[in-house]
């Protein structure tokens, strides 16, 4: 292969010298694919090659002509000059090269011994004999349910021709049919399908590399779109002989992906509107989406913060960013069902803006952990500011009347060491008495309303709470001459909460039952461990003996200044549901099967039990 005309004499003559007959020798520099394949060798037969035709493609040529016929010595002429190409051709497994033509007989002999040597060892010199390829045909595919799967011939002219084609099971319409075996693509596809499918073929066929695309054609009087992979086979010889292809039709899936879109683009309209952010934390990458309208409530251009979790939490206004974690945290451990809290965040500009933020795990791993988190951040500047107004004027009125009230209690005194013993002046100052002390729990009440909301919850016990609550009401339970009994489920129980909170919800709780009690009667405090709505709680309920609520009372037992009770001020309750509520809880009031009032309040239990640290029951 590749021998000039001028050489071939020289060959010859060098087998004549060495009585080794005279050669014939055959030019298969040109031959088509089907002419080697018909080719026959001969035991005495060896192929050469001359260097300055050892291109890459006849290389390869060589090597599948050479599967065929493992016997077939193959030798290589080389100029001499560089030394390595020689080991470049053995590396191939060429049997032997030589530089002069009458060096040729001798290379020949001890190539062919070479090979002699590998057959008894039972090695191969190539690649080993290979059975004759099947017919590459299809007809074997099992019938799958979504994809068209078929075959395209390509001939050595370029000419395409469909082998084979298998659709899926319950096809609609005729994109492609097992009838078109052995026809063209021009011949039975329509011609805008056909011009597309056969403009992929040869792009296919130009760049011999796999083609992936997603295009509309028409079928059944409808267009459709389609998912196509397209694949090159090559044959023995090294050219692209077949195209297989396999499309599936996704067009419900395209409508599908259209119809999220526009849902996506409605929620962002409406995040748009209600001036809110979301959010999506990945807690295995701690990678962290934002939406574009969290950037914009702080001034961003969308992407100007990083996507993770810290990056957020560093414009977080220092004075809130431990209560924040804390919340996080408390959440992530399974302390609390959800976040929910308020802080601030820097803006572009440098100011603060108050917001809302709430979320909770959406996603967990195999192992029980939490995978994923989604929430919303509600920009609330403007509500935070009408709080902070509402607080400083509940405070300033507070202050304005606590001093007068502390006057008239002076007073008050003063006339009771006076007067006290005289019948005539007792009724007046009682009542006066009652107003002041009535004026100055009004005051306490305020204050505790407005009170901004800062949870910063930590591990309490909460029978300590319970009994220091109890302790608060000794007073008006002994003048009541009542009884508070109180039962846990759990005396060890701890819980993540603010004490002095907690502490003021469950005195309020035992003070109404107390007030609402007959004398000698008794209040019930008791918890217990629930599961609701796939979570995990621990019930609190306080119970009284009395005539329990009015019809309109429990309707409006939590509403500001609404009480019936002579004396109160309308706001325990209410800051007891506000308190609650802050801890992720929830409360509810009713009457008892055998009468009373009964006051239930529910806080979230954390997934794993939690100690205090140095506990001797720990």
């Amino acid at each position: 292969m590749g021998v000039p005309a001028a050489s071939l004499a020289a060959l010859g003559q060098a087998f004549v010298a060495g009585k080794d007959g005279h050669p014939v020798c055959i030019d298969i520099t040109g031959w088509t694919e089907a002419q080697l394949d018909t080719f026959v060798c001969g035991p005495l037969d060896a192929l050469l090659l001359w260097s300055s035709q050892a291109t890459a493609e006849w290389i390869s040529r060589i090597r599948t002509f050479r599967s065929h016929h493992p016997s077939l010595p193959v030798l290589v002429r080389h100029s001499g000059k560089d030394p390595s190409q020689a080991e470049a051709f053995l590396r191939e497994g060429f049997q032997e090269t030589f530089i002069l033509p009458t060096q040729f007989p001798e290379a020949l002999r001890r190539a062919r011994a070479r090979l002699a040597a590998q057959r008894s060892q039972g090695l191969s010199s190539g690649t080993g004999p290979r059975t004759e390829e099947t017919s590459y045909r299809f007809d074997g595919l099992f019938q799958n349910l979504y994809d068209w799967i078929y075959v395209v011939g390509v001939s050595e002219q370029g000419e395409m021709t469909f082998e084979t084609v298998n659709p899926p099971l319950h096809a609609a319409g005729s994109f492609l049919n097992p009838d078109f075996a052995g026809r063209s693509p021009e011949s039975c596809l329509s011609d805008s399908s056909a011009h597309q499918l056969i403009e992929h073929f040869r792009r296919v066929v130009r760049e011999g590399t796999p083609l992936q695309f997603e295009e509309a054609h028409q079928v059944a009087g409808e267009i459709r779109t389609f998912q196509t992979i397209l694949t090159p086979v090559r044959n023995k010889w090294g050219r692209i002989h077949r195209i297989a292809g396999i499309s599936r039709d996704i067009t419900a899936l395209k409508v599908a992906q259209a119809e999220l879109l526009a849902s996506e683009e409605r929620l962002n309209h409406a995040l748009e509107g209600t001036q809110q952010g979301l959010w999506d934390l990945n807690l295995e990458t701690g990678n962290m989406y934002r939406s574009p309208r969290w950037f914009g409530m702080l001034g961003y251009e969308p992407g100007a913060i990083g996507p993770t979790l810290e990056a957020g939490l560093d414009l977080i206004h220092p004075e809130d960013r431990l209560q924040t974690e804390a919340a996080l945290n408390a959440h992530l451990e399974g302390r609390m069902p959800g976040i929910q809290t308020e802080y601030r965040l820097r803006t572009r500009t440098g100011d603060w803006l108050w917001v809302f933020d709430a979320g909770k795990v959406v996603a967990w791993r195999g192992d029980g952990q939490p995978a994923r988190m989604a929430g919303m951040c509600t920009d609330i500047s403007e509500r935070r500011r009408a709080e902070e107004s509402l607080r400083a004027l509940v405070g300033g009125v507070v202050h304005e009347i606590r001093n007068p009230v502390y006057g008239i209690s002076i007073n008050l005194d003063a006339l009771e060491a006076t007067f006290g013993d005289e019948p005539r002046y007792h009724s007046f100052l009682v009542a006066l008495r009652e107003s002041a002390e009535r004026i100055q729990s009004l005051m306490n009440d305020l204050r505790d309303y407005g009170e901004p909301r800062t949870l910063n919850p930590e591990p309490c016990r909460v029978r300590s709470l319970l009994e220091d609550a109890m302790r608060s009401c000794d007073a008006l339970r002994a003048e009541k001459g009542c009884i508070v009994r109180q039962a846990l489920e759990d005396e060890g129980l701890v819980l993540p909460l603010n004490a002095r909170r907690m502490h003021q919800v469950f005195r309020n709780l035992i003070e109404n039952a107390l007030h609402h009690s007959p004398r000698a009667g008794t209040v019930s405090v008791w918890g217990r461990h629930l599961r609701d709505e796939g979570h995990d709680w621990w019930a609190f309920t306080v119970e009284d003996e009395g005539s329990g609520f009015e019809p309109e009372s429990l309707a409006r037992a939590f509403e500001p200044f609404f009480t019936r009770r002579k004396g109160g001020t309308g706001l325990g309750l209410s800051i007891v549901k506000r308190v609650v509520e802050e801890h992720g809880g929830s409360i509810e009031v009713q009457n008892g099967a055998e009468g009373g009032a009964r006051v239930t309040l529910r806080l979230p239990a954390p997934r794993r039990r939690m100690e205090l640290i140095g506990d001797s029951r720990a």
